[in-house]
């Protein structure tokens, strides 16, 4: 949609009194249809998908763009987005499909099984740094934010000493207060440091992600190292802020349901189903995914357009009670994969077995650290993170 004076709602993101839940309007909003016209930043309108089997549908579909640059796409911010260059995330076929497959290899279950013992190392050092320190620890900081940048950067074959410069800026690009301006050059920030990085892959090859990029796609002229660097800095972007989220948030969860808590740790067999139901309970992806229809297409009952923008919010989804019996519930022992956390389709989250294993790795080994682990404020007083692409808090005060 184009028009600029609408008196469609605005997509809701403050979540009030239940910060472990999405915005209630969503909700009344599921129950009143399959699809519904919002009022998105720069003042257009777009098509809110709110149930579980139409969101399927929508990822699934061919006729579904990624490109923002494309007229119609419904931006998070005002203003317009722009292209950063290896982001595959902002891609269609064929090209999407080229760049994707160059990361398979690295993100296959193998690959991410043999770096599990170092993990569980560099799990172990926070721990054991987090224990030395006076109480309360804010956990955000001390441990759920460095953790995934310590792995990411094992991954891609960073030194962690540069992790600080990936940190300032994933958070400023997150951070939906900034303009597109601002996140933009903090993207560029961390992207032009990669350029560097992979020259110096180039000519010093290592055993790592960068360098088998460099090594079996750079010079073969399959990729150029600015697109090797844009999707370094897009994995280096999304391991900061959605793993740190959700080891956070998972703790708040945890602690708030002790009988489930003490399962999790004394029954070990239970942890990747509780992992999954983590993922499904807590769905971190704040402004839901974008899309802009190619074609007209009908999606529940409604024809969208081509040219209009779709608004795909997984969080919803993911509390649909036509997908999820008791889905407002926190269960460990449901049955929970056919979550969307990850989103659905062409576009599913590439290091998704990763993010999976760091969750099983983590959370575990603190709560066997500290078997009386507890929250140092009431959760009322803790700050969530409303005004961020990915949902999370700004500090996690913890004792024990």
């Amino acid at each position: 949609m184009t028009d600029t004076h609408s008196t469609a709602p605005s997509l809701p993101f403050h979540r009030g009194d239940a910060p472990l839940d999405p915005p209630a309007a969503l909700a009344e909003w599921r129950a009143e249809g399959p699809i519904r016209r919002v009022t998105v930043a720069n003042g257009n309108t777009a098509w809110l998908v709110t149930r579980y089997d139409e969101m399927r549908e929508v990822l699934g579909d061919p006729r579904m763009s990624s490109d923002v640059t494309k007229p119609g796409f419904p931006s998070p911010r005002a203003e317009e987005p722009k292209v950063s260059l290896g982001n595959f995330t902002q891609m269609d076929p064929p090209r999407y499909g080229v760049v994707r497959r160059t990361l398979t290899r690295t993100f296959m279950v193998k690959n991410i099984e043999r770096l599990r013992p170092r993990m569980v190392e560099m799990t172990n050092d926070l721990l054991d740094a987090m224990e030395k320190m006076p109480r309360p620890v804010d956990l955000h900081a001390h441990f759920a934010r460095p953790l995934p940048s310590h792995i990411i950067c094992e991954v891609l074959g960073i030194p962690h000493a540069d992790r600080a410069l990936f940190q300032a800026n994933a958070a400023t690009i997150g951070d939906m207060s900034k303009t597109e301006g601002v996140a933009f050059s903090a993207r560029t920030g961390i992207a032009e440091y990669l350029v560097q990085f992979v020259e110096e892959k180039d000519r010093n090859p290592g055993d790592d992600m960068l360098s088998d990029l460099v090594v079996n796609r750079m010079r073969t002229g399959e990729l150029s190292k600015e697109e090797i660097a844009g999707m370094a800095a897009l994995l280096v972007i999304n391991g900061h802020e959605s793993s740190a989220s959700m080891i956070g948030l998972s703790v708040i969860t945890l602690l708030r349901h002790p009988e489930q808590l003490h399962r999790f740790v004394t029954e070990p067999e239970v942890v990747p189903g509780a992992i999954e139901e983590l993922l499904r309970y807590l769905s971190i992806v704040h402004v839901g995914l974008r899309r802009v229809a190619t074609a007209d297409v009908e999606i529940g009952g409604v024809t969208v357009r081509k040219g209009e923008g779709l608004i795909i919010p997984i969080h919803s989804a993911n509390r649909d009670p036509d997908a999820f019996d008791a889905p407002d519930q926190f269960d460990i022992t449901r049955e929970s994969r056919h979550h969307m956390a990850f989103g659905h389709g062409l576009h599913q989250c590439i290091a998704q077995y990763m993010a999976r294993v760091e969750l099983q790795i983590a959370l575990p080994a603190l709560f066997h650290r500290f078997p009386d682990l507890r929250l140092a404020a009431p959760l009322e007083e803790i700050s969530f993170r409303e005004d961020n692409v990915v949902y999370s808090v700004h500090g996690l005060p913890v004792t024990w």
